[in-house]
């Protein structure tokens, strides 16, 4: 049984969400790290995070 993919993606630059006091989102696409939860495909088209460690197209 597995919980987690086997590639975390979790290096990306973070910055704390205004107003909120446990909530964190990616700095270049403003995605939530709850909705990201570790994979890249979950970090928005445009972010640059994810082109850079995207070594192809993923389909969403």
């Amino acid at each position: 049984m597995r919980f987690y993919p086997e590639m975390l993606y979790i290096d990306y630059p973070q910055e704390k969400v205004a107003g909120k006091l446990y909530e964190y989102r990616c700095q270049l696409c403003k995605r939530l790290t709850t909705d990201i939860n570790g994979k890249i495909e979950n970090h928005d088209v445009s972010c640059q995070y994810r082109k850079q460690n995207t070594y192809f197209e993923i389909e969403d």
